[in-house]
């Protein structure tokens, strides 16, 4: 006799790690390169990927910092004159005038000087380098592309079949062929199919904090459909009806019975199938010689 146990339903989808975000960093402006970060380090949220040469930028925005502080100080002066009736309200407005316009150069110097840096958006990996010192570089050209890998992603394709049965935040195992096992969850679940493959693409998240996990690794994705009742047995007791159904043959009450089944995990040790009573006496030697609901002799083999 063999008695069924509780065992959860696994779907595997075979997948490939991904980087969370992959971007190009371009420069904002034209200039020289004075400066890069080294290819492979780790950067920091804000930290300085490449620097571009200043050439008159800051002269300019000391210009437009001295021109506002001019104009603010007029536009004071103005004001004071204006509430004690010795200024008109045009002699303010223009005042006022003049003063937004002075702080519009002034911020606009300033970000022709901050587009001499290029930071990072995120903290990540810089997975390469594009430029070298001296180089005149344009809006248009790439500098760095940076990685984020934390955290990381794995993404891969399930039937139309399955889809269905893949929600939004259900938590999930991610192996790897070198036997590492991380905990994730589902991030994203496509609402079309391939044209050609007639498959959607599933994503699942999982934390990376040290950055060992490699993006473009093998995994698989098992993902929890159900709780059931399940056997486990051997391979070699499956057989098939005159209709090609795949079932496994008992005993019950002296009497054979082929019962349908559904195989629901292959592992190592045998198969996990679902549709046997929970206490099933199972034939295991000279099932090929006896048919549905014939009766026999039972002789119980102790392993």
């Amino acid at each position: 006799d063999i008695v069924s146990e509780n065992k959860t339903y696994f779907l595997t989808v075979r997948g490939r790690t991904e980087a969370e975000k992959s971007v190009m960093l371009r420069p904002k402006t034209t200039s020289t390169v004075i400066n890069t970060i080294s290819k492979g380090s780790f950067a920091k949220s804000g930290d300085v990927i490449c620097s571009l040469d200043p050439e008159n930028r800051s002269a300019r925005l000391n210009e437009a910092e001295a021109g506002k502080k001019q104009a603010q100080l007029q536009y004071n002066a103005v004001k004071k004159l204006f509430e004690e009736g010795y200024r008109s309200e045009n002699a303010l407005a223009t005042s006022e005038a003049i003063l937004k316009g002075a702080v519009a150069k002034a911020e606009i110097a300033q970000n022709e000087f901050d587009n001499i840096k290029i930071m990072a958006p995120f903290d990540g990996f810089i997975q390469d380098i594009y430029v070298e010192v001296g180089d005149l570089v344009t809006p248009s050209s790439p500098c760095a592309v940076l990685l984020q890998l934390d955290p990381m992603i794995v993404s891969g394709e399930v039937t139309e079949n399955d889809v269905s049965q893949v929600d939004l935040n259900k938590k999930v195992s991610i192996n790897f062929l070198n036997g590492e096992a991380v905990d994730g969850k589902i991030t994203y679940v496509s609402k079309s199919s391939s044209p050609s493959t007639r498959t959607y693409k599933i994503e699942a998240s999982f934390n990376n904090d040290d950055a060992s996990i490699r993006e473009g690794l093998t995994a698989n994705i098992q993902i929890p459909l159900q709780n059931l009742k399940a056997h486990l047995v051997p391979s070699y007791l499956l057989s098939l009806d005159d209709n090609g159904n795949l079932g496994i043959k008992i005993v019950e009450n002296e009497v054979v019975r082929f019962v349908y089944i559904e195989i629901i995990e292959d592992a190592i040790e045998g198969l996990w199938v679902k549709g046997l009573p929970e206490k099933a006496k199972i034939i295991t030697v000279g099932q090929e010689y006896v048919i549905d609901e014939q009766k026999v002799n039972v002789e119980i083999v102790v392993n």
